[in-house]
């Protein structure tokens, strides 16, 4: 499994970018979008002192209790700063916690009303997600020593509680969901007690068999903290510290009450893509395949579950899976589709021709189950649901097709036995033109399609730029012994000496006739999403890109129209009717 989400803007080696590919970022850099991100530690204190003097201004003169802590509160944050800026991470990490503790034990009171009430949570989520930072971050936790701090006289010593969704050393970095400032991913944050953080598990050599299929940048996801019961053992105060997955836990007991559980659900995709550009990844990943190779398959975004459903989603032609970065916090932040299903991504060179990348799409799932699931008995091998957009679409309808020999017969008069290719040829042709559909993939969804091929692949101009991309010799090698066959049908495409993705998405290239008679597997349902600009004219609509008779599929379980382009996937049509659809997948509605 080679994996690589890392690159940063001063990686990319623009200095030996050729001319094609500095001129297309110079004419489409204004479509596309960039995401940044920056850590501001600090943030998270100032807003909470902020908070704390909100607090005395709400505070009435004869509540004494709320007064002396609002007045505690801002001492103990500013202390805090103080100590942070000297260096004294821990001392200040015991402030944070300890203003963390009071506030949380006020909260417990049914005499605090708002909006009171609510500042109190700013004030004991401020506090407990700086605590969090400077602990998970400090050295002595790191090597198994309890983490002990002094204040007032009272010893304290934290804990991981026994609740905890996650073990005591699993992270090594905790990020405030709070003090990210970023843009090029909408937020996503459910409001509520505790602090919602990203959880990160970095990538190191001993743990490269344990992370094969996530980032380089190792595992991100969203975490939720929560201070439970404190306890005393003999002089010392133990205070345990749950660390919460909010994806499967949406609520939390305090003071006897049932209460939302924070959480962040879009600050894990900031940090994962951080310096990422969509338009820049895709026209790499499009134009330099030989290298995006290296770095394409199936990602896990979480630890794999073996109770909850894969949804895998699949980008298109020159694009990554950057475009899934606002749909997939999204999902994650409904407690129905969260609990029950997991997201992954595929992503692979987007000039491959189709059958090269259905073949991967396959090599990956097999390699996955491998992995986590050898005995075929959890969902990734039994109930999968595949999305996909554009291309990536065809690669999902690759996944459920009975193409049986449809294929080479598209390519071959000739039997594949009886081919002058060479046996390696042989072996490869086998690989890609017969296979079977997924046996796990029972649900399918499109978002704008091109079953039926694209009429722009027949460009001359199409043809000519994506015959640029830089495609692996034996890649390159194999498609030309094919076109050279002897028994190879006529066509009105010119395959020259280099195949690319374009010219397989010609609506007479052989996969796509293929796949206009290959039936689909039984069981499996499908649906369909499909953009018309919004100038209701289906069935002679377009997205603008793909034509309506491309894209709409006969016997699909639902298909919409939605009032957009290409990126039909963005609009919230779409994004209701996905919902819709992952919550019938499992007999909700």
């Amino acid at each position: 499994m080679k994996a690589d989400h890392s690159i940063s803007l001063d990686e990319r080696g623009c200095g030996r970018l050729p001319i094609w590919f500095v001129l297309a970022i110079f004419l489409l850099f204004q479509a596309c979008t960039t995401v940044r991100v920056r850590e501001l530690p600090l943030k998270v204190t100032a807003r909470g002192i902020e908070s704390s003097r909100l607090l005395l201004s709400q505070v009435s003169q004869s509540d004494d209790e709320l007064g002396t802590f609002a007045d505690s509160s801002q001492e103990l944050l500013r202390r805090a700063k103080m100590l942070e800026l000297a260096g004294k991470s821990r001392e200040a990490a015991g402030c944070y916690l300890s203003t963390a503790l009071d506030s949380r034990m006020l909260l417990q009171s049914p005499k605090i009303e708002d909006p009171a009430r609510d500042t109190l949570l700013e004030i004991h989520n401020h506090s407990l997600s700086r605590f969090a930072e400077l602990w998970v971050a400090d050295p002595a936790r790191a090597s198994g020593e309890p983490f002990r701090f002094s204040m007032e006289e009272e010893e304290f010593e934290v804990a991981v509680a026994k609740t905890s969704d996650y073990p005591a050393l699993y992270f090594d970095r905790a990020v405030a969901a709070e003090s990210l400032k970023g843009k090029g991913v909408e937020e996503r944050r459910r409001e509520g007690y505790g602090a919602a953080m990203v959880g990160i598990r970095e990538q190191t050599e001993d743990r490269a068999e344990e992370l094969a299929f996530f980032s380089t940048k190792g595992l991100h996801v969203p975490i939720s903290l929560v201070i439970e019961e404190p306890r005393i053992s003999g002089k010392t105060t133990v205070v345990p510290i749950s660390i919460k997955n909010p994806l499967l836990t949406k609520s939390v007991v305090l003071g006897g009450e049932s209460v939302p559980l924070a959480a962040d659900y879009s600050g894990f995709m900031e940090m994962l893509l951080a310096g990422r550009n969509d338009l820049f990844w895709g026209l790499k990943g499009f134009f330099e395949a030989d290298e995006r190779i290296e770095n394409s398959g199936i990602y896990l975004l979480e630890p794999f579950d073996p109770d909850r459903i894969p949804v895998v989603l699949t980008h298109g032609l020159v694009s990554v899976p950057i475009i899934w970065r606002d749909l997939i916090p999204e999902l994650m932040s409904e407690p129905e589709i969260a609990e029950r299903y997991q997201f992954l991504v595929f992503t692979y060179p987007s000039s491959y021709i189709l059958p090269e990348s259905a073949l991967l799409f396959r090599e990956e799932l097999a390699a996955l189950r491998e992995k986590y699931d050898p005995a075929g008995r959890t969902p990734l091998s039994t109930n999968m649901v595949a999305m996909g957009h554009s291309m990536g679409g065809m690669l999902t309808h690759l996944l459920i097709a009975e193409m049986g020999g449809l294929l080479w017969q598209e390519v071959s008069d000739l039997p594949l036995e009886q081919t002058n290719l060479s046996p390696e040829d042989k072996a490869t042709a086998l690989d890609l033109a017969f296979f079977d559909p997924d046996p796990a993939v029972r649900r399918a969804v499109y978002m704008s399609t091109p079953h039926g091929g694209a009429s722009a692949a027949d460009l001359n101009l199409a043809n000519a730029l994506s015959r640029l991309a830089s495609l692996p010799g034996d890649v390159v090698q194999f498609t030309a012994d094919l076109a050279s066959l002897s028994g190879l049908q006529e066509s009105s495409i010119n395959y020259g000496k280099k195949m690319t993705s374009v010219q397989s998405l010609s609506p007479e290239s052989p996969i796509v006739r293929a796949m206009s008679k290959a039936p689909y597997k039984n069981g499996v349902v499908y649906h369909s999403i499909i953009g018309d600009r919004g100038k209701g004219d289906t069935p002679d609509s377009s997205d603008g890109i793909v034509e309506y008779w491309s894209s709409h599929q006969p016997g699909a379980a639902s298909e919409i129209i939605v009032p957009t382009g290409h990126s039909s996937y963005t609009h919230p049509n779409a994004v209701a009717e996905i919902k819709r659809i992952l919550r019938e997948h499992v007999g909700l509605r």
